[in-house]
């Protein structure tokens, strides 16, 4: 079991792989472990590390801690306990958010973003109006029934637990009052806190959007105008998948990104 220190938090990372290095960063619904699918084949050409963000998985810190700073912090801690210096992010939701938070903090480090089905904090009023629907309407609603598409639903029942006990690996799902949990993640999406859609132009790093047809949460619309701001990005649409494109329909989101990613690698390893 690997940890970096993060202003004395510790975070949990797992490495494997070898080559140009790719940091893997899951969603508010999930954690490291959600990557099994993906590193298989990642890791036959590049390094790869998964990171269980603050607050999720076994990465503990309290709730008044968790924030945009600190999430940014915690990833380039683990690269500093690493000494790796460039490298690529593939991150679904929240974890897409953080990556395009770096790409603006530290572009001269990132090689690659990958932003799944991520709404990149960004304020945009068709999707400040769907999450604050969801924040009304979706509390007695299971993980898997918020996030993964009507196809996976009805043809993956199985995977569709497995997704939900890897969700149940978190503090939020066990340790944490649901309601602070909620009102965490509302903080963290609090208009102020959110980026100017505009700002999308200054990420000037090659980026690949992905989203899953069915996704309730970021409409294909919405990415589309994300797309059209981004100068250097590029976007792959996922039929029959929801908000977890890479969970439900692995085998096309791996073939895609790591296209993606072979065309943009470093020539020597980072």
């Amino acid at each position: 079991m690997a940890y970096a220190n993060s202003n004395q938090r510790k975070i949990y990372f797992e490495l494997s792989g070898s080559g140009p290095t790719v940091v893997f960063l899951h969603g508010a619904g999930s954690n490291g472990a959600t990557w099994w699918q993906q590193l298989p084949s990642f890791s036959k050409a590049f390094t790869c590390i998964t990171i269980d963000l603050r607050c999720f998985g076994r990465s503990v810190a309290p709730l008044d801690e968790f924030g945009m700073d600190q999430l940014t912090s915690d990833v380039l801690a683990v690269l500093a306990r690493l000494d790796i210096d460039e490298f690529a992010i593939v991150g679904q939701s929240l974890g897409g958010m953080v990556g395009l938070r770096l790409c603006l903090e530290r572009p001269e480090r990132i090689w690659a973003l990958c932003a799944c089905d991520s709404t990149l904090a960004v304020d945009h009023p068709q999707i400040n109006r769907i999450l604050a629907e969801r924040r009304l309407t979706q509390k007695a609603v299971s993980i898997e029934q918020r996030s993964l598409g009507r196809w996976f639903l009805a043809n993956c029942p199985e995977k569709a637990v497995l997704y939900a006990q890897i969700n149940h690996f978190n503090p939020s799902a066990r340790d944490i009052d649901e309601n602070e949990w909620g009102r965490a993640l509302a903080t963290l999406l609090a208009p102020e806190k959110l980026l100017r859609l505009s700002e999308l132009r200054r990420v000037m790093t090659n980026t690949l959007v992905v989203v899953g047809r069915e996704d309730p949460i970021v409409p294909v619309s919405v990415a589309e105008e994300m797309l059209a701001l981004l100068p250097n990005a590029e976007m792959v649409i996922v039929e029959d998948a929801g908000h977890s494109a890479y969970f439900e329909r692995p085998e096309e989101f791996n073939t895609q990104v790591l296209s993606f990613l072979s065309r943009h690698a470093p020539l020597t390893p980072t």
